[in-house]
């Protein structure tokens, strides 16, 4: 019987509070009045026609209609009593922690409490009417609580299991609802759902201070990246300490080639320290490839290492994380020609040597060179595709240019164009520009001639100058 008195202490207490819900606490307290004197006008009548019937004074119909009267009453004085319970949550929350298993799953245990509040004063005038009480109201218990963890945000479930069940609460005692993160919050919703109620109480995870734990996560906890560039690692620290530790920074396990360093904005660190009332940092983990392979750092061999968080104290390692970076060759390009200048007539070949270099980190497929001539031009290329080209290595590529016989005269140019692919991927190139200057086909009669003229020319003079000299 105590637990029930406690209980109905709990509902006559929450009358003052009711009138948010539409009744004023006048109007309840003279309900549950006039509800209890209705139900012991009617027990008084059942218990006076139970004499009368029992002596044959009144039919039993008017025994029947006088048992289901007290019947009503009853049900009337149990339906204020429930409605009171309904209008007013009796479950609080009384801790939400957030902390890791050993795991490193991030959890949230919810402390409920069923309220224990009274008076026992007021509750005294009530005592002789217990027996209007179900055995389940009598029990002192408030059952199927369910609980679940709902984003402040996206109003999404981000707990599981979505709804845990709290079989039952006994007044004045705990229970727990132990649920894991789907996704990481500082705060959060807890939603309550019991005696056809729902209830929401928006509240900040206190951080469990039994562990001097350091969590550390990356999303981006596997890279690609080219050799000669840097991987950048989103780096994010919590706090699951109540302890005002400096940490000490450090990666594990990566080449010496490979260098590293933290930054906080602009500024490298290499130690932290959480600011009062701070349990997250977020840092980024800057990461150097070298610009070649060697045993060591292979083209795409994945290189595992971890991120480690010391005490600056005595060294002990307070969280870790581990991360993966894939060096990723680069196919590169290089063209080169002695002579991009030449001279020639119409319908004369210009010929030359362009050598194709593979100045990347990553074997090259199917090198093509084509050239962007003007109209009428001809250009023969040989070999017009490389199949492959190590890295360092070079060809020779040999490019003849025609100009048409009867083609104008003067500048041109010629783009001489290069195509290749690296780990299937197209690589940049870098065209070449060829500028030749055409100039027309001289006649050899004319030539001829000319040479004849300049000769007897220079023969007349010396022998106009030998007549001088005799006189």
């Amino acid at each position: 019987m105590k637990p029930f008195y406690y209980m109905l202490v709990a509902f006559l207490l929450l009358v003052p509070y009711v009138h948010a819900q539409g009744d004023s606490e006048a109007a309840l307290l003279l309900d549950l009045k006039k509800t209890r004197a209705d139900y012991e006008v009617a027990k008084q009548k059942f218990e006076n026609d139970t004499k009368l019937y029992n002596a044959k004074a009144i039919s039993a119909n008017d025994y029947d209609r006088s048992k289901n009267e007290l019947l009503s009453r009853e049900v009337d004085y149990q339906k204020l009593i429930l409605k009171l319970i309904s209008q007013q949550s009796y479950i609080t929350v009384e801790r939400a922690i957030k902390y890791q298993d050993k795991r490193g799953n991030r959890k949230v245990k919810i402390t409920l409490k069923s309220a224990l509040e009274g008076n026992e004063e007021y509750l005294n005038q009530f005592k002789d009417h217990f027996d209007v009480f179900t055995p389940e109201m009598r029990s002192g218990k408030i059952y199927n609580i369910y609980v679940s963890l709902v984003d402040n945000e996206s109003k999404t479930i981000i707990g599981t299991p979505y709804e845990y069940r709290v079989s039952s609460i006994e007044l004045g005692k705990l229970a727990d609802a132990d649920f894991e993160l789907l996704k990481d919050a500082e705060s959060l919703t807890v939603a309550l759902n019991y005696n056809n109620r729902k209830d929401e109480k928006n509240i900040y995870l206190k951080k469990d201070g039994s562990m001097s734990v350091l969590d550390i996560a990356s999303m981006q906890f596997s890279q690609e990246t080219e050799l000669n560039n840097k991987a950048v690692y989103d780096i994010t620290l919590e706090r699951f300490s109540t302890t005002d530790d400096v940490y000490r920074l450090e990666v594990k396990n990566l080449p010496r080639q490979i260098s590293y360093e933290f930054m906080d904005g602009e500024s490298k660190v290499t130690q932290i320290r959480f600011a009062q009332g701070v349990n997250v940092k977020k840092l980024s983990l800057q990461v150097y490839l070298p610009d070649r392979d060697d045993s060591e750092v292979v083209i795409d061999q994945p290189l595992k290492f971890q991120v480690e968080a010391l005490t600056a104290t005595n060294g002990e390692k307070a969280g870790s994380e581990q991360l993966e970076i894939i060096p990723r060759g680069r196919g590169k390009i290089e063209v080169r020609a002695n002579n991009l200048y030449h001279e020639t007539t119409t319908g004369k070949e210009v010929a030359m040597d362009v050598t194709v270099r593979n100045g990347g980190s990553r074997r090259l497929d199917n090198i093509r060179v084509t050239t962007e001539k003007p109209l009428g031009w001809e250009t023969v290329i040989e070999p017009a595709l490389i199949s492959s080209l190590d890295p360092e290595k070079e060809q020779v590529v040999k490019v003849s240019i025609i100009p048409p016989e009867g083609g104008g005269v003067g500048a041109q140019e010629v783009k001489i164009k290069t195509e290749a692919t690296a780990d299937n991927r197209k690589v940049d190139t870098e065209d070449k520009t060829v500028r030749i200057q055409v100039n027309a086909q001289t006649s050899i009669w004319g030539t001829l001639f000319l040479i004849l003229l300049l000769v007897g020319f220079i023969g007349g003079v010396v022998w106009f100058g030998m007549k001088l000299s005799k006189r």
